[in-house]
């Protein structure tokens, strides 16, 4: 799928506009600040209605606007919109209302690959969780839906573990437990399902880039990925004393290695570039295997720390629709198609040439 057409209102910095994409290469040229990355965040928003920036989405409203709205359309005569104020946020696809952010997600293929990608690989556990519940998210919509009712019970399970230092009852732990397992269990399986596909892609994208023996496994204190009363009974008294749910989904974490080695220790910074953005390659691969089509790529200065080898095999990796926002244009041989479209930003005002 392609994004033919953009519309928006009311977002960041940008300046009100309408504006047309070419089926394959878009060069969004711009200083820094002039707003690059608010407009690759408009596509996203319009395919996710959500940020891959911001937790509060209310933030992404402009500072003059009382409101925002984003429409996109899409090939095969696919479209919606996405419209946020101070008090409520409506999406709509194909004309209807969508009540769950779990039926909307994935509509539009969109992986987005930023230069802050390298905190995935050298980052907290939280980074690569993040990444890891997206990129399943992308895939099987239906997975968010378990993510919200997980982290909502974990909620409700820490103030119980709290209230125990407060003469709260123990009689709800089974309670509580059980949800937790019933919960945290679907996760591990489609997690269980989708990671082994990741890794196998990731390996391959490493290798382009002179990655030998890249890898990676999944960590948890829940073995073969099961969450259950055994365990549960095991950390207890740490749970206990920690007032906080210690073991599950939302504690794991995912381990990256190259040549047998940890790449939190060992790699450079350079390995450590290389590595996220064939993380990345292998969300957009993994998309495009599932659904049979390219997912749009939203790349946002993803080149400007690669030396001039590694960005000419990452544009050579690039396949279907892609967004590319840098202050400069790539070396000639990558920008000299005529099916290219080059947008200038400036101050939030987008030209198109």
């Amino acid at each position: 799928m392609v994004l033919k057409r953009i519309i928006y209102q009311g977002f960041r910095n940008l300046v009100d506009a309408e504006i047309e994409f070419s089926d394959d290469f878009n060069y969004i040229i711009g200083d820094n600040g002039a707003g690059k990355t608010n407009l690759l965040e408009a596509i996203y928003y319009a395919g996710n209605a959500s940020s891959f920036r911001e937790k509060e989405d209310r933030s992404l409203i402009r500072f003059d606007a009382e409101f925002l709205r984003v429409e996109a359309e899409a090939g095969c005569d696919r479209n919606a919109a996405v419209f946020l104020d101070a008090t409520k946020k409506k999406i709509v696809l194909d004309g209807n209302n969508v009540p769950r952010i779990s039926d909307f997600i994935g509509w539009l293929g969109v992986t987005i690959m930023s230069i802050d990608d390298i905190w995935i690989v050298r980052g907290a556990p939280a980074k690569r969780r993040y990444f890891l519940d997206w990129t399943i998210a992308k895939i099987s919509p239906a997975y968010v839906a378990a993510l919200v009712e997980y982290r909502k019970i974990v909620r409700q399970r820490n103030r119980f573990l709290q209230s125990l230092s407060e003469n709260g009852s123990r009689k709800l732990f089974e309670v509580f437990d059980e949800q937790l397992i019933n919960c945290g269990n679907k996760i591990y399986q489609k997690r269980a399902a989708k990671l082994p596909e990741l890794k196998q892609i990731f390996a391959e994208f490493g290798a382009n880039f002179d990655l030998k023996k890249l890898n990676m496994e999944y960590q948890t204190e829940c073995p073969d990925m099961e969450l259950n009363e055994q365990v549960l009974k095991r950390v207890r008294p740490r749970e206990i004393a920690r007032g906080q749910t210690v073991v599950g989904p939302h504690r794991d974490d995912l381990l990256f290695s190259l040549d047998g080695r940890s790449m939190q220790h060992y790699a450079s910074e350079g390995e450590e570039r290389a590595a996220s953005i064939s993380l990345k390659l292998a969300e957009a691969e993994m998309l495009y295997r599932t659904k049979g089509e390219r997912p749009i790529l939203l790349l946002d200065e993803v080149s400007a720390e690669l030396d001039t080898t590694k960005r000419d095999i990452l544009l050579d990796l690039l396949r279907g629709q892609v967004l590319y926002a840098s202050t400069r244009m790539p070396e000639p041989d990558h920008a000299s198609d005529g099916r290219n479209r080059l947008l200038h930003i400036e101050r939030g005002k987008v030209e198109v040439s």
